[in-house]
């Protein structure tokens, strides 16, 4: 196998202009990830935060939220299996820049929408480009970043979602009033523009390019002989040739491929059942759309200094052992939530609690579960947890209001937000320690 070659062995690499202690490439890939992340979770919250005015401007039945939210679900699985592999054979950047045009194309559709057949269509895009667009811009930042500051600014690429998450509030309690929920979706388009601008400066990650030579020259000669095949990055020769699906169920990644998935899953499942129903819940205490919109707010807005808390602290101290623990303690806020929430006020305060903690996790789950894959099949395996992701919420969507209605919204909640939250927890246990700092092929080839 061919040697792994550092920036210590490059000192041209080290010499170039830094922003932040990144080169020009580094901060543009960073920064696109952030601003992809917050565009498509904006125009994926809008729908969660405006449903019911759809619902009394389409007339469309109860049922056909739960049946639209599951088709966005199936969507963004579907489209998550396809974009991994293909990350990983055609490159990085072109993948993230079709993620970018299928959600702006599904948030003008969501605008035009006429019915339950046209929203449904409409919604399958975003989430489609939605799902995809998250894992691929973490993949190239994980690349293209210091192994020092890995953890961390793949952390901050994180904060996309809360950030998403947050604006959306903001946009709807002044929009919505004013323009009504088709001018919501218009207001989703005004970032893209931006995202698609900075991709043209992007460079491809040298991980990918170091692979995509390796395999045209496996394909020329027909041979994995190390004298004919060598790479700049260490990799394992012999596998790199499989199809990538199959790499990630090789015994070198099995177990930690099923931990890994089972934790994202389970967790998602939890917060999904919550966050897209959010004004259900928030109904069933009593509480008006406008209090809705706040406690999203206020909870969102908290969440992302959960994220960069955990980041920074993950970068020093280790990203598994800081996930665990807010996690944990997450599960404590989620089960103040669902028993001691009385007030608007109250419920903001545990939701942002709970975000903090519980989603602010996902500050150090990203780095580490990327970490944890070879560049090989890197894109694959994020594109599969990214599918546990989108599975979660397609099974939110199919009990949620159903759990509320059976067993009571204190009881759901508490399964949500902390049962959920503590099950994660104990997935992790079964993974395995990454020192901070270590360069990707140190870690797994």
């Amino acid at each position: 196998m061919g040697s792994v070659r550092t920036q210590k062995e490059f000192p041209e690499i080290t010499s170039r202009p830094t922003l932040f202690g990144l080169d020009k490439n580094a901060f543009l890939v960073t920064l696109t990830s952030f601003l992809g992340w917050t565009m498509v979770n904006m125009d994926g919250s809008f729908f969660s935060n405006v449903y019911p005015l759809i619902q009394k401007s389409l007339h469309l039945a109860a049922w056909t939220i739960g049946a639209i939210t599951a088709s966005m679900a199936i969507a963004g699985c579907i489209a998550t299996l396809i974009a991994g592999p293909l990350s990983d054979y055609l490159g990085r950047k072109v993948i993230f820049q079709w993620t970018i045009v299928f959600t702006a194309l599904g948030s003008a559709l969501s605008a035009l929408s006429g019915g339950f057949i046209s929203l449904l269509i409409a919604r399958c895009f975003t989430m489609a480009g939605n799902a995809s667009e998250w894992m691929i811009g973490q993949v190239m930042v994980t690349e293209g970043t210091p192994s020092r500051s890995r953890g961390w600014w793949t952390g901050v690429a994180q904060v996309g979602w809360p950030v998403g998450w947050f604006l959306t509030s903001v946009v709807v309690a002044r929009l919505a009033p004013a323009w009504g929920w088709r001018g919501v979706f218009w207001a989703g388009l005004i970032p893209v523009f931006l995202i698609l601008l900075t991709r043209i400066f992007v460079k491809e990650s040298d991980r990918f390019n170091d692979l995509k030579r390796l395999r045209a020259k496996v394909k020329k000669t027909g041979s994995l002989d190390e004298e004919n095949v060598s790479a700049q990055y260490e990799v394992n020769q012999q596998e790199a040739v499989q199809f990538t699906y199959r790499q990630l169920f090789n015994s070198d990644l099995r177990k930690t491929t099923i931990l890994l998935w089972v934790w994202q899953f389970v967790y998602n499942y939890g917060l999904y059942a919550v966050a897209y129903f959010l004004p259900t819940i928030s109904a069933a205490h009593g509480f008006t759309l406008s209090n809705t919109w706040t406690i999203n707010a206020w909870g969102t807005g908290v969440g992302a200094f959960g994220y960069l808390a955990a980041a920074y602290l993950g970068n020093r101290f280790g990203r598994r052992s800081i996930a665990l623990i807010w996690l944990f303690l997450g599960g404590i806020a989620g089960v103040f939530f669902a028993f001691g929430t009385h007030s608007p006020g109250q419920m903001a305060f545990w939701w942002a609690a709970y975000y903090f903690f519980t989603v602010g996790h996902m500050g150090v789950y990203i780095p580490y579960m990327l970490e944890n894959f070879p560049t090989r099949a890197r894109g694959t395996g994020a594109s599969l947890m990214s599918f546990a992701n989108w599975a979660a919420l397609l099974l939110a969507g199919l009990t949620s209001q159903w759990m509320v209605h059976t067993i009571g919204v204190e009881y759901a909640t508490f399964i949500w937000l902390g049962i959920a939250s503590w099950i994660a927890c104990a997935c992790g246990f079964g993974t395995r320690k990454i020192k901070p700092g270590m360069e990707l092929e140190d870690i797994i080839t």
